[in-house]
């Protein structure tokens, strides 16, 4: 699943640096069980990690930073590559900074920082949930085998509790961006949200946002995603598709114009999608006499394990691919940013549905080929 979130995405490698500059923003941070531990300042860019400084803690876990900031930035305290949080600071902020140095990312307190302060507050939140759903993981998983047990009927308690959180979660950070739409925090926040189901409120945040802060980089490369997603948005014309069927042979979208179509991105690799497949077989089943067809777009590279998986799952639908993995334009002009993953388009061609799996699909499917 790829998937963009600034407080967690894996930036480039870096070498630190020292600076003695006085001015602008000043960061007092105080670490327990430092061991006289080198901490780093980096600034987090829209593509890439700038060193800023690096100082060693003193006997008492204390440290200071000194950097000059004119627009809210986002920035990462560490200690090791995977043992940071990230911040977001404002010009001539005085921050007070404290975290065990052990686990910087779930114990650090933040005070003169409010978008810091926002953030925190929804990665506090996000963090719980991961603990909740990999609990409900663990119990699923330490079930197996155990011959008293119905796992399917344990998969439905669990599955129910599972989506519960999800859907909990996603309500919680619509209501944070909404309420914080003029915040840089809500940029990291909004990452979470699926753009095929919350695109209203990446469209909120960017039009807040580029009100406020016009000439901020984070703002505009937002901004340009935004626009590029708008494109998709329900009752935009779907893009053209035009790639070969395992034969060879060209097969077009627009060829399908008549019929209600579902493009179903998935590969052979992709687990989920070999696990959707035979809900899918099912309902190309029942409608397929009724004005339905499908689209398979595959991010296959593989041609052979392709076609195998063709078959495997009894695809019957038409199918198409460019062999190029994620680097299928196809797939980036629909903004994949993870399989499966599906788009409903109505008989002139324009997208009615994103996203949608299991039984959302069946409901939908049922409903415009009744």
């Amino acid at each position: 699943m790829k998937k963009l979130l600034l407080s967690s995405i894996a930036f480039i490698s870096f070498f630190s640096c020292n600076s003695e500059s006085k001015s602008g923003v000043q960061i007092k941070g105080n670490l327990t069980n430092a061991n006289g531990v080198t901490v780093y300042l980096e600034e987090l860019s829209a593509t890439s990690v700038i060193p800023k400084d690096s100082i060693k803690v003193n006997e008492k876990g204390e440290f200071t930073f000194n950097v000059a900031v004119n627009n809210p930035t986002f920035y990462r305290i560490k200690t090791a590559a995977n043992n940071f949080c990230v911040l977001v600071i404002d010009s001539l902020e005085q921050i007070d900074f404290s975290a065990d140095a052990k686990n910087i990312a779930t114990t650090y307190k933040i005070k003169g920082s409010p978008n810091s302060e926002k953030l925190q507050e929804a990665n506090k939140v996000i963090t719980a949930n991961y603990t909740k759903l990999d609990s409900l993981q663990a119990i699923f998983q330490g079930f197996q085998g155990n011959p008293y047990i119905s796992m399917d009927s344990l998969d439905k308690v669990l599955g129910s509790q599972f989506d519960a959180i999800v859907a909990s979660e996603a309500d919680y950070i619509r209501n944070f961006v909404k309420e914080n739409n003029t915040s840089l925090a809500s940029l990291a926040v909004v990452e979470k949200l699926k753009p095929e189901t919350d695109y209203a409120s990446f469209k909120l945040l960017d039009e807040s946002l580029t009100k406020k802060y016009a000439n901020n980089s984070y703002v505009n490369a937002f901004h340009q995603r935004v626009v590029e997603l708008g494109k998709l948005a329900i009752g935009s014309e779907a893009p053209e598709i035009s790639l070969n069927n395992p034969k060879g042979e060209l097969v077009k979208l627009s060829s399908l114009r008549g019929k209600v179509v579902m493009i179903d991105f998935w590969a052979s690799w992709c687990r989920p999608c070999r696990m959707e497949n035979p809900n899918v077989v099912k309902l190309y089943a029942a409608y397929k006499n009724k004005g339905f067809e499908i689209y398979g777009v595959s991010l296959d590279k593989d041609k052979a394990a392709w076609e195998k998986a063709i078959a495997d799952d009894k695809l019957t639908w038409l199918h198409g691919s460019d062999l190029q993995f994620w680097s299928s334009p196809i797939a980036k002009s629909y903004d994949v940013q993870g399989i499966p993953m599906t788009y409903l388009i109505d008989k002139d061609g324009k997208i009615i549905a994103k996203g949608l799996r299991g039984k959302q699909l069946e409901d939908k499917l049922a409903e415009i080929l009744k």
